[in-house]
Protein backbone atom coordinates (compact mmCIF):
# COMPACT_ATOMS: atom_id res chain seq x y z
CA UNK A 1 0.00 0.00 0.00
CA UNK A 2 1.53 3.39 -0.98
CA UNK A 3 2.18 5.89 1.81
CA UNK A 4 -0.66 8.25 2.67
CA UNK A 5 0.17 11.90 1.95
CA UNK A 6 -2.09 14.60 3.41
CA UNK A 7 -2.49 18.14 2.09
CA UNK A 8 -3.92 21.03 4.08
CA UNK A 9 -5.58 24.09 2.58
CA UNK A 10 -3.61 27.20 3.51
CA UNK A 11 -4.30 30.08 1.14
CA UNK A 12 -2.05 32.64 2.83
CA UNK A 13 0.98 30.33 2.91
CA UNK A 14 0.61 29.30 -0.74
CA UNK A 15 0.25 32.93 -1.91
CA UNK A 16 3.32 33.96 0.05
CA UNK A 17 5.43 31.15 -1.45
CA UNK A 18 4.12 31.77 -4.96
CA UNK A 19 5.00 35.48 -4.84
CA UNK A 20 8.53 34.43 -3.99
CA UNK A 21 8.63 32.19 -7.04
CA UNK A 22 8.16 28.86 -5.28
CA UNK A 23 5.51 26.18 -5.78
CA UNK A 24 5.38 22.43 -6.31
CA UNK A 25 2.49 21.91 -8.72
CA UNK A 26 -0.25 23.84 -10.49
CA UNK A 27 -3.27 21.73 -11.42
CA UNK A 28 -6.62 22.61 -12.99
CA UNK A 29 -9.68 21.16 -11.25
CA UNK A 30 -11.97 20.35 -14.17
CA UNK A 31 -15.65 19.84 -14.73
CA UNK A 32 -16.05 17.27 -17.48
CA UNK A 33 -18.59 17.96 -20.21
CA UNK A 34 -21.63 17.37 -18.02
CA UNK A 35 -22.65 20.96 -18.63
CA UNK A 36 -22.75 20.35 -22.38
CA UNK A 37 -24.71 17.12 -21.85
CA UNK A 38 -27.48 18.84 -19.88
CA UNK A 39 -27.58 21.79 -22.24
CA UNK A 40 -27.94 19.33 -25.12
CA UNK A 41 -30.93 17.44 -23.70
CA UNK A 42 -32.53 20.66 -22.43
CA UNK A 43 -31.93 22.59 -25.65
CA UNK A 44 -33.42 19.80 -27.75
CA UNK A 45 -36.59 19.88 -25.67
CA UNK A 46 -35.92 16.32 -24.53
CA UNK A 47 -35.71 17.11 -20.84
CA UNK A 48 -39.09 18.85 -20.76
CA UNK A 49 -40.73 16.07 -22.76
CA UNK A 50 -39.35 13.38 -20.47
CA UNK A 51 -40.47 15.34 -17.40
CA UNK A 52 -44.03 15.68 -18.72
CA UNK A 53 -44.36 11.94 -19.18
CA UNK A 54 -42.63 10.75 -16.01
CA UNK A 55 -44.99 8.89 -13.59
CA UNK A 56 -44.61 11.32 -10.67
CA UNK A 57 -45.68 9.42 -7.53
CA UNK A 58 -47.11 12.41 -5.63
CA UNK A 59 -49.91 14.88 -6.15
CA UNK A 60 -47.64 17.93 -5.78
CA UNK A 61 -44.26 18.71 -7.33
CA UNK A 62 -42.41 20.65 -4.67
CA UNK A 63 -39.28 20.02 -6.73
CA UNK A 64 -39.74 20.22 -10.53
CA UNK A 65 -39.66 16.87 -12.27
CA UNK A 66 -37.10 18.11 -14.79
CA UNK A 67 -34.63 18.70 -11.96
CA UNK A 68 -35.29 15.27 -10.47
CA UNK A 69 -34.50 13.66 -13.85
CA UNK A 70 -31.38 15.83 -14.28
CA UNK A 71 -30.14 15.04 -10.78
CA UNK A 72 -30.61 11.31 -11.30
CA UNK A 73 -28.75 11.41 -14.61
CA UNK A 74 -25.96 13.54 -13.10
CA UNK A 75 -25.41 10.81 -10.50
CA UNK A 76 -25.05 8.19 -13.25
CA UNK A 77 -22.57 10.35 -15.16
CA UNK A 78 -20.54 10.68 -11.96
CA UNK A 79 -20.64 6.96 -11.29
CA UNK A 80 -22.27 7.75 -7.95
CA UNK A 81 -25.35 5.59 -7.36
CA UNK A 82 -25.81 6.39 -3.67
CA UNK A 83 -28.17 9.29 -3.03
CA UNK A 84 -26.20 10.45 0.01
CA UNK A 85 -23.41 11.42 -2.43
CA UNK A 86 -25.63 13.93 -4.23
CA UNK A 87 -23.92 16.92 -2.57
CA UNK A 88 -20.61 15.82 -4.05
CA UNK A 89 -22.26 15.44 -7.49
CA UNK A 90 -23.56 19.01 -7.29
CA UNK A 91 -20.27 20.51 -6.14
CA UNK A 92 -18.11 18.78 -8.76
CA UNK A 93 -20.53 18.28 -11.66
CA UNK A 94 -22.13 20.37 -14.35
CA UNK A 95 -25.65 20.87 -13.03
CA UNK A 96 -25.08 24.41 -11.76
CA UNK A 97 -23.12 25.44 -14.84
CA UNK A 98 -25.80 24.03 -17.17
CA UNK A 99 -28.88 25.62 -15.62
CA UNK A 100 -27.44 28.90 -14.37
CA UNK A 101 -27.42 30.81 -11.09
CA UNK A 102 -31.15 30.31 -10.49
CA UNK A 103 -30.29 26.73 -9.54
CA UNK A 104 -27.23 27.60 -7.46
CA UNK A 105 -23.93 29.45 -7.40
CA UNK A 106 -20.36 28.82 -6.35
CA UNK A 107 -18.48 31.40 -4.33
CA UNK A 108 -15.40 31.52 -2.17
CA UNK A 109 -15.62 32.57 1.46
CA UNK A 110 -13.34 35.65 1.78
CA UNK A 111 -12.36 34.74 5.34
CA UNK A 112 -11.83 30.97 5.22
CA UNK A 113 -11.09 30.69 1.51
CA UNK A 114 -13.38 27.65 1.28
CA UNK A 115 -15.50 27.06 -1.82
CA UNK A 116 -19.20 27.43 -0.97
CA UNK A 117 -22.20 26.17 -2.88
CA UNK A 118 -25.32 28.27 -2.34
CA UNK A 119 -28.66 27.08 -3.71
CA UNK A 120 -31.95 28.91 -3.23
CA UNK A 121 -33.97 25.70 -3.49
CA UNK A 122 -37.44 25.43 -4.95
CA UNK A 123 -39.50 26.72 -2.03
CA UNK A 124 -39.23 29.33 0.70
CA UNK A 125 -38.86 26.93 3.61
CA UNK A 126 -35.07 27.07 3.89
CA UNK A 127 -34.02 27.72 7.46
CA UNK A 128 -30.31 27.34 6.68
CA UNK A 129 -28.03 27.80 3.65
CA UNK A 130 -28.48 25.01 1.11
CA UNK A 131 -25.53 23.21 -0.54
CA UNK A 132 -27.83 21.37 -2.98
CA UNK A 133 -30.97 22.50 -4.84
CA UNK A 134 -32.97 19.82 -3.01
CA UNK A 135 -32.30 17.30 -0.29
CA UNK A 136 -30.80 13.97 -1.28
CA UNK A 137 -33.45 12.18 0.77
CA UNK A 138 -36.16 13.73 -1.41
CA UNK A 139 -34.56 12.20 -4.53
CA UNK A 140 -34.36 8.81 -2.83
CA UNK A 141 -38.01 8.89 -1.75
CA UNK A 142 -39.25 9.84 -5.22
CA UNK A 143 -37.23 6.97 -6.73
CA UNK A 144 -38.51 4.55 -4.10
CA UNK A 145 -42.15 5.65 -4.35
CA UNK A 146 -42.21 5.32 -8.15
CA UNK A 147 -43.04 1.65 -8.70
CA UNK A 148 -40.66 -0.57 -10.61
CA UNK A 149 -43.28 -1.43 -13.23
CA UNK A 150 -44.12 2.26 -13.72
CA UNK A 151 -40.46 3.14 -14.29
CA UNK A 152 -39.96 0.35 -16.84
CA UNK A 153 -43.21 1.27 -18.60
CA UNK A 154 -42.05 4.91 -18.76
CA UNK A 155 -38.72 3.94 -20.32
CA UNK A 156 -40.27 1.50 -22.79
CA UNK A 157 -43.13 3.87 -23.65
CA UNK A 158 -42.88 7.69 -23.44
CA UNK A 159 -39.06 7.67 -23.51
CA UNK A 160 -39.04 5.72 -26.78
CA UNK A 161 -41.64 8.09 -28.24
CA UNK A 162 -39.35 10.98 -27.35
CA UNK A 163 -36.42 9.15 -28.93
CA UNK A 164 -38.33 8.72 -32.15
CA UNK A 165 -39.43 12.35 -32.14
CA UNK A 166 -35.76 13.32 -31.84
CA UNK A 167 -34.87 10.92 -34.71
CA UNK A 168 -32.71 8.62 -32.61
CA UNK A 169 -33.66 5.64 -34.82
CA UNK A 170 -32.09 5.50 -38.28
CA UNK A 171 -33.83 4.29 -41.44
CA UNK A 172 -32.12 0.89 -41.64
CA UNK A 173 -33.72 -0.10 -38.34
CA UNK A 174 -31.16 -2.60 -36.98
CA UNK A 175 -31.91 -3.81 -33.44
CA UNK A 176 -30.13 -6.41 -31.32
CA UNK A 177 -31.74 -8.28 -28.42
CA UNK A 178 -30.09 -10.17 -25.59
CA UNK A 179 -30.14 -10.91 -21.86
CA UNK A 180 -27.42 -10.71 -19.22
CA UNK A 181 -27.09 -11.44 -15.49
CA UNK A 182 -26.66 -8.69 -12.91
CA UNK A 183 -25.09 -10.22 -9.80
CA UNK A 184 -25.80 -8.90 -6.32
CA UNK A 185 -24.66 -9.93 -2.81
CA UNK A 186 -26.19 -13.15 -1.50
CA UNK A 187 -28.87 -11.35 0.47
CA UNK A 188 -32.43 -12.63 0.14
CA UNK A 189 -33.73 -9.11 0.84
CA UNK A 190 -32.97 -8.13 -2.78
CA UNK A 191 -36.56 -8.02 -3.99
CA UNK A 192 -37.26 -10.01 -7.12
CA UNK A 193 -33.82 -11.64 -7.29
CA UNK A 194 -33.05 -15.36 -7.64
CA UNK A 195 -30.28 -17.58 -6.29
CA UNK A 196 -28.69 -19.77 -8.97
CA UNK A 197 -25.71 -22.05 -9.51
CA UNK A 198 -23.01 -20.79 -11.90
CA UNK A 199 -19.77 -22.27 -13.21
CA UNK A 200 -16.42 -20.50 -13.25
CA UNK A 201 -17.28 -18.74 -16.54
CA UNK A 202 -20.50 -17.27 -15.16
CA UNK A 203 -22.79 -19.66 -17.01
CA UNK A 204 -25.78 -21.15 -15.16
CA UNK A 205 -25.57 -24.81 -14.15
CA UNK A 206 -28.52 -27.07 -13.43
CA UNK A 207 -28.17 -28.04 -9.78
CA UNK A 208 -29.57 -31.49 -10.60
CA UNK A 209 -26.59 -32.14 -12.87
CA UNK A 210 -24.02 -31.09 -10.27
CA UNK A 211 -23.47 -34.74 -9.26
CA UNK A 212 -22.49 -35.62 -12.85
CA UNK A 213 -19.57 -33.13 -12.85
CA UNK A 214 -16.06 -34.07 -11.85
CA UNK A 215 -14.91 -33.00 -8.36
CA UNK A 216 -12.68 -30.33 -9.90
CA UNK A 217 -15.54 -28.92 -11.99
CA UNK A 218 -18.01 -29.04 -9.11
CA UNK A 219 -15.57 -27.21 -6.83
CA UNK A 220 -15.52 -24.26 -9.26
CA UNK A 221 -19.32 -23.87 -9.22
CA UNK A 222 -20.89 -21.45 -6.79
CA UNK A 223 -24.33 -20.18 -5.81
CA UNK A 224 -24.91 -16.54 -6.72
CA UNK A 225 -27.88 -14.20 -6.40
CA UNK A 226 -28.80 -12.26 -9.50
CA UNK A 227 -31.28 -10.43 -11.68
CA UNK A 228 -31.58 -10.81 -15.44
CA UNK A 229 -31.53 -7.71 -17.64
CA UNK A 230 -33.23 -8.24 -21.01
CA UNK A 231 -32.61 -5.41 -23.44
CA UNK A 232 -33.28 -4.26 -26.99
CA UNK A 233 -30.44 -2.20 -28.49
CA UNK A 234 -30.50 -0.02 -31.60
CA UNK A 235 -27.32 0.53 -33.62
CA UNK A 236 -26.11 0.88 -37.20
CA UNK A 237 -23.75 -1.26 -39.27
CA UNK A 238 -20.71 0.81 -38.32
CA UNK A 239 -21.50 0.79 -34.60
CA UNK A 240 -21.64 4.59 -34.54
CA UNK A 241 -24.10 4.71 -31.66
CA UNK A 242 -25.92 2.41 -29.22
CA UNK A 243 -29.37 3.40 -27.99
CA UNK A 244 -31.44 1.24 -25.63
CA UNK A 245 -34.92 0.84 -27.10
CA UNK A 246 -36.36 -1.45 -24.43
CA UNK A 247 -35.40 -3.02 -21.11
CA UNK A 248 -36.85 -5.48 -18.61
CA UNK A 249 -35.51 -6.56 -15.23
CA UNK A 250 -36.65 -10.02 -14.16
CA UNK A 251 -35.44 -12.67 -11.69
CA UNK A 252 -32.28 -14.45 -12.79
CA UNK A 253 -34.03 -17.77 -13.30
CA UNK A 254 -36.74 -16.33 -15.58
CA UNK A 255 -36.73 -17.17 -19.30
CA UNK A 256 -35.68 -14.18 -21.37
CA UNK A 257 -37.27 -15.44 -24.62
CA UNK A 258 -40.93 -14.49 -23.98
CA UNK A 259 -39.81 -11.27 -22.27
CA UNK A 260 -37.91 -10.08 -25.35
CA UNK A 261 -40.63 -10.96 -27.86
CA UNK A 262 -43.20 -9.10 -25.75
CA UNK A 263 -40.79 -6.17 -25.65
CA UNK A 264 -40.69 -6.18 -29.46
CA UNK A 265 -44.50 -6.14 -29.66
CA UNK A 266 -44.69 -3.30 -27.13
CA UNK A 267 -42.03 -1.29 -28.97
CA UNK A 268 -43.93 -1.49 -32.26
CA UNK A 269 -47.15 -0.56 -30.48
CA UNK A 270 -45.41 2.47 -28.96
CA UNK A 271 -43.49 3.95 -31.92
CA UNK A 272 -45.33 2.36 -34.84
CA UNK A 273 -44.29 0.10 -37.70
CA UNK A 274 -41.24 0.77 -39.84
CA UNK A 275 -38.84 1.77 -37.05
CA UNK A 276 -37.72 -1.73 -36.07
CA UNK A 277 -36.95 -3.31 -39.42
CA UNK A 278 -34.45 -6.03 -38.59
CA UNK A 279 -33.97 -7.94 -35.35
CA UNK A 280 -30.71 -9.79 -34.60
CA UNK A 281 -30.77 -12.48 -31.90
CA UNK A 282 -28.80 -15.44 -30.66
CA UNK A 283 -30.29 -18.93 -30.72
CA UNK A 284 -31.54 -18.69 -27.14
CA UNK A 285 -34.47 -16.65 -28.51
CA UNK A 286 -35.63 -19.19 -31.09
CA UNK A 287 -39.42 -19.15 -31.23
CA UNK A 288 -40.90 -20.03 -34.61
CA UNK A 289 -44.31 -18.56 -33.89
CA UNK A 290 -42.82 -15.28 -32.62
CA UNK A 291 -40.48 -15.01 -35.63
CA UNK A 292 -43.42 -15.53 -37.97
CA UNK A 293 -45.62 -13.04 -36.09
CA UNK A 294 -42.88 -10.40 -36.23
CA UNK A 295 -42.63 -10.85 -40.01
CA UNK A 296 -46.32 -11.08 -40.83
CA UNK A 297 -47.79 -8.64 -38.29
CA UNK A 298 -45.02 -6.06 -37.89
CA UNK A 299 -42.93 -6.44 -41.06
CA UNK A 300 -39.81 -7.23 -39.00
CA UNK A 301 -37.12 -9.51 -40.43
CA UNK A 302 -35.25 -11.67 -37.93
CA UNK A 303 -31.70 -13.00 -38.17
CA UNK A 304 -31.00 -15.65 -35.55
CA UNK A 305 -28.60 -18.50 -34.85
CA UNK A 306 -29.59 -22.13 -35.50
CA UNK A 307 -29.25 -25.03 -33.08
CA UNK A 308 -27.50 -28.07 -34.53
CA UNK A 309 -30.26 -30.44 -33.34
CA UNK A 310 -32.96 -28.64 -35.37
CA UNK A 311 -34.45 -30.21 -38.49
CA UNK A 312 -33.75 -27.06 -40.47
CA UNK A 313 -30.02 -27.48 -39.78
CA UNK A 314 -30.08 -31.12 -40.89
CA UNK A 315 -31.94 -30.22 -44.08
CA UNK A 316 -29.50 -27.41 -44.82
CA UNK A 317 -26.58 -29.81 -44.36
CA UNK A 318 -28.18 -32.26 -46.78
CA UNK A 319 -28.82 -29.60 -49.41
CA UNK A 320 -25.27 -28.27 -49.13
CA UNK A 321 -23.82 -31.71 -49.98
CA UNK A 322 -24.64 -31.30 -53.68
CA UNK A 323 -21.70 -30.55 -55.94
CA UNK A 324 -23.29 -27.38 -57.33
CA UNK A 325 -23.45 -25.72 -53.89
CA UNK A 326 -22.19 -22.14 -54.14
CA UNK A 327 -19.62 -21.80 -51.33
CA UNK A 328 -18.45 -18.20 -50.95
CA UNK A 329 -15.10 -17.37 -49.30
CA UNK A 330 -14.71 -14.63 -46.76
CA UNK A 331 -11.16 -13.79 -45.73
CA UNK A 332 -10.53 -11.99 -42.45
CA UNK A 333 -7.28 -11.36 -40.64
CA UNK A 334 -7.64 -11.84 -36.92
CA UNK A 335 -5.75 -8.59 -36.22
CA UNK A 336 -7.36 -6.54 -38.99
CA UNK A 337 -10.95 -5.51 -38.34
CA UNK A 338 -13.22 -4.98 -41.29
CA UNK A 339 -13.70 -1.46 -42.57
CA UNK A 340 -16.58 0.29 -40.85
CA UNK A 341 -16.81 -2.19 -38.00
CA UNK A 342 -17.06 -0.82 -34.43
CA UNK A 343 -13.68 -2.38 -33.62
CA UNK A 344 -12.10 -0.67 -36.62
CA UNK A 345 -12.80 2.90 -35.46
CA UNK A 346 -10.06 4.95 -33.80
CA UNK A 347 -10.75 7.43 -31.04
CA UNK A 348 -8.31 9.78 -32.74
CA UNK A 349 -8.31 9.32 -36.56
CA UNK A 350 -5.13 11.40 -36.79
CA UNK A 351 -3.26 8.50 -35.16
CA UNK A 352 -4.15 6.04 -37.93
CA UNK A 353 -1.11 6.72 -40.12
CA UNK A 354 1.46 6.74 -37.25
CA UNK A 355 0.02 3.49 -35.92
CA UNK A 356 0.28 1.80 -39.31
CA UNK A 357 3.87 3.00 -39.72
CA UNK A 358 4.75 1.79 -36.23
CA UNK A 359 3.25 -1.63 -36.92
CA UNK A 360 5.08 -1.90 -40.25
CA UNK A 361 8.36 -1.08 -38.52
CA UNK A 362 7.64 -3.66 -35.81
CA UNK A 363 7.02 -6.34 -38.43
CA UNK A 364 10.31 -5.44 -40.15
CA UNK A 365 12.15 -5.83 -36.83
CA UNK A 366 10.55 -9.23 -36.23
CA UNK A 367 11.45 -10.38 -39.75
CA UNK A 368 15.06 -9.22 -39.31
CA UNK A 369 15.39 -11.12 -36.02
CA UNK A 370 13.99 -14.32 -37.56
CA UNK A 371 16.39 -13.97 -40.48
CA UNK A 372 19.35 -13.53 -38.10
CA UNK A 373 18.28 -16.69 -36.23
CA UNK A 374 18.04 -18.65 -39.46
CA UNK A 375 14.26 -18.98 -39.23
CA UNK A 376 11.94 -18.67 -42.24
CA UNK A 377 9.68 -15.63 -42.50
CA UNK A 378 6.56 -15.89 -40.41
CA UNK A 379 3.57 -16.86 -42.53
CA UNK A 380 0.46 -14.79 -42.00
CA UNK A 381 -2.42 -17.24 -42.16
CA UNK A 382 -5.71 -15.54 -42.87
CA UNK A 383 -8.88 -16.74 -41.26
CA UNK A 384 -10.79 -18.26 -44.15
CA UNK A 385 -14.50 -18.88 -43.72
CA UNK A 386 -16.74 -20.53 -46.29
CA UNK A 387 -20.45 -19.83 -46.33
CA UNK A 388 -23.38 -20.82 -48.47
CA UNK A 389 -27.03 -19.80 -48.48
CA UNK A 390 -29.94 -22.22 -48.77
CA UNK A 391 -32.89 -20.02 -49.78
CA UNK A 392 -36.52 -20.20 -48.67
CA UNK A 393 -36.33 -23.25 -46.40
CA UNK A 394 -39.57 -24.40 -44.75
CA UNK A 395 -38.25 -27.10 -42.40
CA UNK A 396 -38.92 -25.01 -39.30
CA UNK A 397 -42.51 -26.19 -38.89
CA UNK A 398 -43.53 -23.78 -36.11
CA UNK A 399 -42.47 -20.79 -38.22
CA UNK A 400 -45.18 -19.85 -40.75
CA UNK A 401 -42.78 -18.00 -43.09
CA UNK A 402 -39.89 -19.41 -45.17
CA UNK A 403 -36.33 -18.87 -43.99
CA UNK A 404 -32.94 -18.52 -45.66
CA UNK A 405 -30.29 -20.65 -43.93
CA UNK A 406 -26.60 -19.74 -44.12
CA UNK A 407 -24.04 -22.43 -43.29
CA UNK A 408 -20.58 -21.26 -42.18
CA UNK A 409 -17.51 -23.49 -41.93
CA UNK A 410 -13.75 -23.30 -42.39
CA UNK A 411 -13.46 -26.31 -44.73
CA UNK A 412 -16.82 -26.58 -46.53
CA UNK A 413 -17.84 -29.33 -44.13
CA UNK A 414 -21.12 -28.43 -42.35
CA UNK A 415 -20.73 -31.46 -40.07
CA UNK A 416 -17.42 -30.24 -38.63
CA UNK A 417 -17.30 -29.23 -34.97
CA UNK A 418 -16.66 -25.59 -35.84
CA UNK A 419 -19.53 -25.36 -38.32
CA UNK A 420 -22.50 -23.17 -37.46
CA UNK A 421 -25.57 -21.72 -39.11
CA UNK A 422 -27.81 -18.66 -39.23
CA UNK A 423 -31.40 -18.38 -40.40
CA UNK A 424 -33.19 -15.24 -41.50
CA UNK A 425 -36.59 -14.23 -42.82
CA UNK A 426 -34.94 -11.60 -45.02
CA UNK A 427 -34.06 -12.31 -48.65
CA UNK A 428 -30.43 -11.27 -48.92
CA UNK A 429 -28.46 -11.40 -52.18
CA UNK A 430 -25.74 -13.67 -50.79
CA UNK A 431 -24.55 -15.52 -47.70
CA UNK A 432 -21.94 -12.95 -46.72
CA UNK A 433 -24.58 -10.24 -46.27
CA UNK A 434 -26.33 -12.39 -43.68
CA UNK A 435 -23.09 -13.28 -41.88
CA UNK A 436 -21.99 -9.65 -41.76
CA UNK A 437 -25.30 -8.56 -40.29
CA UNK A 438 -25.29 -11.34 -37.71
CA UNK A 439 -21.81 -10.21 -36.63
CA UNK A 440 -23.50 -7.13 -35.14
CA UNK A 441 -24.97 -9.36 -32.43
CA UNK A 442 -21.74 -9.15 -30.42
CA UNK A 443 -22.15 -5.38 -30.08
CA UNK A 444 -24.78 -5.87 -27.38
CA UNK A 445 -22.46 -8.21 -25.48
CA UNK A 446 -19.84 -5.46 -25.50
CA UNK A 447 -22.50 -3.03 -24.20
CA UNK A 448 -23.16 -5.49 -21.35
CA UNK A 449 -19.48 -5.30 -20.46
CA UNK A 450 -19.46 -1.51 -20.58
CA UNK A 451 -22.52 -0.91 -18.43
CA UNK A 452 -21.32 -3.45 -15.84
CA UNK A 453 -17.62 -2.63 -15.69
CA UNK A 454 -17.57 1.11 -16.40
CA UNK A 455 -21.07 2.36 -15.56
CA UNK A 456 -21.43 0.10 -12.47
CA UNK A 457 -25.04 -0.65 -13.29
CA UNK A 458 -25.18 -3.53 -10.77
CA UNK A 459 -23.54 -1.60 -7.93
CA UNK A 460 -26.83 -1.37 -6.05
CA UNK A 461 -26.91 0.43 -2.70
CA UNK A 462 -30.42 -0.71 -1.76
CA UNK A 463 -32.39 -3.98 -1.81
CA UNK A 464 -35.65 -2.18 -2.65
CA UNK A 465 -36.83 -3.24 -6.12
CA UNK A 466 -37.97 0.28 -7.07
CA UNK A 467 -34.51 1.68 -6.28
CA UNK A 468 -32.84 -1.19 -8.14
CA UNK A 469 -34.96 -0.51 -11.23
CA UNK A 470 -34.38 3.24 -10.85
CA UNK A 471 -30.64 2.69 -11.09
CA UNK A 472 -30.98 0.45 -14.16
CA UNK A 473 -33.42 2.75 -15.96
CA UNK A 474 -31.51 5.99 -15.41
CA UNK A 475 -28.13 4.44 -16.14
CA UNK A 476 -29.32 3.18 -19.54
CA UNK A 477 -31.24 6.41 -20.23
CA UNK A 478 -28.14 8.50 -19.51
CA UNK A 479 -25.99 6.13 -21.56
CA UNK A 480 -28.33 6.37 -24.58
CA UNK A 481 -28.58 10.17 -24.44
CA UNK A 482 -24.80 10.54 -24.18
CA UNK A 483 -24.35 8.19 -27.14
CA UNK A 484 -26.63 10.27 -29.33
CA UNK A 485 -25.05 13.55 -28.21
CA UNK A 486 -21.58 12.30 -29.21
CA UNK A 487 -22.89 10.90 -32.50
CA UNK A 488 -24.47 14.20 -33.49
CA UNK A 489 -21.33 16.10 -32.53
CA UNK A 490 -19.34 13.96 -34.97
CA UNK A 491 -17.54 12.10 -32.17
CA UNK A 492 -19.09 8.69 -32.83
CA UNK A 493 -15.73 6.96 -32.31
CA UNK A 494 -16.05 7.78 -28.60
CA UNK A 495 -19.30 5.81 -28.40
CA UNK A 496 -17.43 2.53 -28.39
CA UNK A 497 -14.92 3.71 -25.80
CA UNK A 498 -15.19 3.11 -22.08
CA UNK A 499 -16.95 5.75 -20.03
CA UNK A 500 -13.81 7.23 -18.51
CA UNK A 501 -11.88 7.12 -21.79
CA UNK A 502 -14.70 9.04 -23.49
CA UNK A 503 -14.73 11.63 -20.70
CA UNK A 504 -10.98 12.09 -21.08
CA UNK A 505 -11.38 12.89 -24.77
CA UNK A 506 -14.23 15.37 -24.26
CA UNK A 507 -13.34 19.03 -23.91
CA UNK A 508 -13.17 19.89 -20.19
CA UNK A 509 -14.32 23.11 -18.60
CA UNK A 510 -11.85 24.67 -16.16
CA UNK A 511 -13.33 25.65 -12.80
CA UNK A 512 -10.47 26.20 -10.35
CA UNK A 513 -6.69 26.42 -10.51
CA UNK A 514 -5.05 24.71 -7.55
CA UNK A 515 -1.49 25.51 -6.41
CA UNK A 516 0.40 23.04 -4.21
CA UNK A 517 3.36 24.06 -2.06
CA UNK A 518 4.98 22.17 0.83
CA UNK A 519 2.00 19.94 1.72
CA UNK A 520 -0.36 22.92 1.46
CA UNK A 521 -2.74 23.89 -1.33
CA UNK A 522 -5.08 26.73 -2.30
CA UNK A 523 -7.71 27.13 -5.00
CA UNK A 524 -8.08 30.16 -7.25
CA UNK A 525 -10.44 31.22 -10.00
CA UNK A 526 -8.95 32.07 -13.36
CA UNK A 527 -9.11 35.79 -12.57
CA UNK A 528 -7.57 35.36 -9.11
CA UNK A 529 -4.70 33.30 -10.51
CA UNK A 530 -4.07 35.86 -13.27
CA UNK A 531 -3.96 38.68 -10.74
CA UNK A 532 -1.67 36.65 -8.49
CA UNK A 533 0.74 35.91 -11.34
CA UNK A 534 0.83 39.59 -12.37
CA UNK A 535 1.56 40.69 -8.79
CA UNK A 536 4.71 38.59 -8.43
CA UNK A 537 7.69 40.88 -7.72
CA UNK A 538 10.20 41.38 -10.52
CA UNK A 539 13.04 39.68 -8.65
CA UNK A 540 10.95 36.50 -8.28
CA UNK A 541 9.66 36.33 -11.88
CA UNK A 542 12.78 34.63 -13.39
CA UNK A 543 12.61 31.94 -10.71
CA UNK A 544 8.86 31.49 -11.23
CA UNK A 545 9.27 31.39 -15.03
CA UNK A 546 11.93 28.71 -14.77
CA UNK A 547 9.79 26.67 -12.42
CA UNK A 548 6.81 26.88 -14.77
CA UNK A 549 8.90 25.76 -17.74
CA UNK A 550 10.23 22.80 -15.76
CA UNK A 551 6.74 21.69 -14.75
CA UNK A 552 5.46 22.13 -18.29
CA UNK A 553 8.30 19.98 -19.66
CA UNK A 554 7.62 17.29 -17.05
CA UNK A 555 3.94 17.34 -17.89
CA UNK A 556 4.53 16.93 -21.62
CA UNK A 557 7.08 14.15 -21.27
CA UNK A 558 5.72 12.48 -18.10
CA UNK A 559 8.95 13.15 -16.20
CA UNK A 560 9.32 13.49 -12.46
CA UNK A 561 6.84 12.51 -9.76
CA UNK A 562 3.11 12.51 -10.39
CA UNK A 563 1.14 15.52 -9.12
CA UNK A 564 -0.98 15.03 -5.98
Amino acid sequence: MPPLVLFEENRAYVIEKFRKGYFDYIEVIQEVAQRDFFRYIDGQGLLGELAESYPWPRKRQEVPCWFYLSADMAMRLHGNHAFHGFAWVVSTGGLLAAFGPSLGTRRRDPQSGQLRIECPGFNERNEYPRATPCDQDFLRKIARDTGSEEQLAWFNGPVQKAFRKQRFFDKEGLFVGDGTYLFVPDNDKYEGSARMLFDESGHPVDSKKLATLSPAQAAKCQWRRCYKLVSLLHTDRAGSFFVYAGIALVPGNASECPVLWKMVDDFVATVGKGVLRHLILDRGFIDGAAIGRAKVKHGIDTTIGVRRNMNIYADAVGLSSFTDTDWQPQVLRGDAPTKGSPRGQLLDPARAVPLRLREAKRQQTIAARRLAQGLPPRAVTPLLTWSTKLPRTTSFESCPVPLDVVLCTTDKNPLADDAWAIMTTAEDPDARSVADRYALRTTIEERHRHIKAFWDIADFTSCNLSLVVNQVVFTLLTYSLLQMQLFRRGQEALNKATKWRAMEKLAPVAEDITIFSDQYYARFTTYEYTELAMSVPEEAKPRLRAKLKTRQRERLHALGPAPP
